[in-house]
């Protein structure tokens, strides 16, 4: 059975299903330690140590830490803002393996075999709105994902745990803490239907010099253009823990990057499962080519071309 994934706010049952598995999985604790993730990450990525406390890690810090991680990796050749997950054409494809390993432990937690990851249309579902109503929306309050300001010590995140954060000087192991936001207080509106349409009518994949310069479906859908746009620009709206590399710290993260999937999906019915670049093409970023493989640390790595179908694992209840 596949998944069909819906809109948070549609789909009660999927929304408790989902917070309850966010909770859930961020008090896990694995057999991972702090310092067992940095010796494995100073292999990688050169200089690397893990700095803060000593103490065992939850399957969710190991989502974070994952993102974190493809972040610090570059591509050849190198170019600003481009690693082996944002910045180029890998950014769609690498998610989409991302949100699937999520879903699969949505899955396990919920005991829920077709159990779909929730998404959230911010742009009919806020950013339409005026600004205010954008705060001041049902999604932030404690029937759905607690306040959109401070910590979050209400409604049903109240017990997921930060362990896992981002600083100035790189990665710290902190003790256990509640959600952070600061919405609205770095960009005042979210995405509009307009600026979904306009990555939807964009009839190319990506372009050379495949970076963060192109005007592109994905370029679009991730932001950079006359950005912050889209996807970047609702990390920015939310602010606090969605804003560095740790941001799936806040399970808002991924109903965000449903969102950006479900755009890609509707998309790829509109011109084609098409990818770009290909294997041979000269010049094009390693990491980011359809046969290249991903940065995977939970699970098989996928490459570009085998995502591209994502009919055998999920659907979505209607693109838009």
């Amino acid at each position: 059975m596949t998944a069909v994934r819906t809109h948070i706010l549609d789909d009660l049952t999927a929304a408790q299903r989902y917070l309850d598995a966010a909770v859930g999985l961020s008090t896990e604790l694995t057999s991972v330690t702090a310092r067992s993730v940095s010796q494995v990450l100073a292999r990688v990525i050169p200089g690397f140590r893990m700095r803060g406390i000593e103490q065992r890690l939850s399957v969710w810090d190991l989502f974070v830490v994952w993102h974190w991680a493809s972040m610090q990796l570059t591509t050849s050749p190198e170019t600003a803002m481009r690693n082996r997950a944002h910045g180029g054409p890998v950014f769609l494809p690498w998610h989409r393996m991302y949100l699937l390993r999520l879903e699969q432990q949505l899955q396990r937690h919920s005991g829920v075999a077709d159990a779909g990851l929730p998404y959230w249309d911010w742009a009919v579902a806020g950013g339409d709105l005026a600004p205010d109503q954008q705060l001041n929306h049902v999604l932030w309050t404690d029937k759905f994902l607690g306040p959109p300001l401070g910590s979050v010590t209400t409604g049903p995140l109240a017990a997921h745990v930060v362990r896992i954060e981002e600083r100035d000087d790189g990665l710290w192991s902190v003790p256990p803490r509640p959600i952070v936001r600061a919405a609205g207080t770095q960009v005042g509106t979210l995405p509009r239907s307009s600026d979904v349409r306009a990555t939807l009518n964009n009839d190319r994949y990506d372009r050379d010099p495949w970076d963060i310069s192109v005007v592109s479906h994905r370029n679009l859908v991730e932001g950079w253009v006359n950005g912050p746009r889209m996807h970047n620009r609702v990390h920015v709206w939310v602010g606090g823990d969605m804003l560095p590399g740790t941001s799936p710290n806040d399970p808002v993260f991924f109903l965000n990057h449903c969102n950006v999937d479900r755009i890609w999906e509707s998309w790829m019915t509109r011109h084609g499962r098409t990818y770009e670049p290909g294997s041979g093409v000269q010049g094009a970023p390693v990491g980011h080519r359809i046969d290249d493989d991903m940065i995977a640390l939970l699970g098989r790595s996928f490459t570009p071309g085998q995502v591209l179908d994502s009919s055998a694992w999920y659907s979505y209840d209607v693109l838009p």
